[in-house]
């Protein structure tokens, strides 16, 4: 791994902002004359060969999968405070129907009686 860094101002010291693996092959007149890179618009990935990246699952763009988005980053953080939320407003809304209907259950009760 090579380090890479921001190099700042006068005053201010160097950042690190990443770390990039790199592969040197030394080869020979002979090795090198017969594994040419880089000429002309010959495929990119030949010498050497890479295998296609291993992206995790959370690689992806917004826009073109919104329920993964929901799911990776509001849900995992946001979960405790959703389901709390759910049920303070289902709470809410029985509290609210049984004012409602109160009212109308007790006249009915009262009428009945007499």
């Amino acid at each position: 791994w090579w380090p890479m860094y921001e190099e700042g101002g006068p005053d201010q010291p160097r950042e690190l902002t990443g770390k990039c693996e790199m592969e040197l092959e030394i080869l020979s007149k002979e090795d090198a004359e017969a594994k040419p890179a880089g000429k002309g618009q010959e495929e990119p990935n030949e010498n050497p060969h890479l295998d296609p990246a291993n992206r995790p699952a959370t690689s992806f763009l917004w826009f073109t999968s919104p329920w993964k988005s929901l799911r990776y980053i509001i849900w995992n953080n946001y979960k405790w405070y959703i389901l709390g939320g759910f049920i303070l407003l289902l709470v809410v809304a029985m509290v609210g129907l049984f004012i409602y209907s109160a009212p109308g259950a007790l006249s009915e009760k009262l009428i009945a009686k007499l």
